[in-house]
């Protein structure tokens, strides 16, 4: 700008500039909505790590899937299972999940989903559930692997 006119190239700075800020506005808002499956899927997860953290068994044994409730049959069993082996999970402080849950091969009522834990020791672990979806629509857990996780501990 010479003597307070504005040139063509002055605008053509602007404009680029402008485009920039719209195509990265554009970017940022690319996530489409969390699925339905998804929310419900992360829901039942972080209502049974909330169970656990009451200490309310009953609850959290009402999370598990029928083959595992059948498995364990009662909520003292099956926590007695979760407290001697799946400490990260029972003691979780803090979890965050990795994406969206992913169907096991053409099986869209199963699917998997990568959690982030922190324990009260402040140590990172990754957990992967396998969901069963219910005849009534509901997500139950179906499982629960214990994997390496590549997170720094806090």
């Amino acid at each position: 700008m010479r003597g307070g006119r504005i040139s063509f190239a002055d605008i053509a700075v602007l404009a680029l500039l402008a485009a920039l800020a719209i195509a990265t506005a554009l970017l940022q808002n690319r996530h489409q909505p969390m699925a339905l499956h998804d929310r419900d899927i992360r829901t039942a997860i972080e209502a049974q790590i909330e169970a656990f953290k009451r200490e309310d068994d009953v609850t959290a044994f009402g999370f598990a899937s029928p083959d595992l409730r059948a498995q364990f049959v009662a909520p003292n069993r099956f926590m007695a299972m979760v407290r001697a082996h799946y400490r990260p999970v029972y003691k979780a402080r803090t979890l965050s999940f990795t994406g969206p849950a992913r169907a096991v091969s053409d099986t869209p009522h199963i699917r998997l989903q990568d959690v982030y834990l922190v324990d009260d020791r402040g140590t990172s672990h990754k957990a992967r559930y396998m969901m069963q979806k219910q005849p009534d629509g509901s997500w139950k857990i179906a499982g629960c692997q214990l994997l390496a996780s590549n997170q720094m501990d806090i």
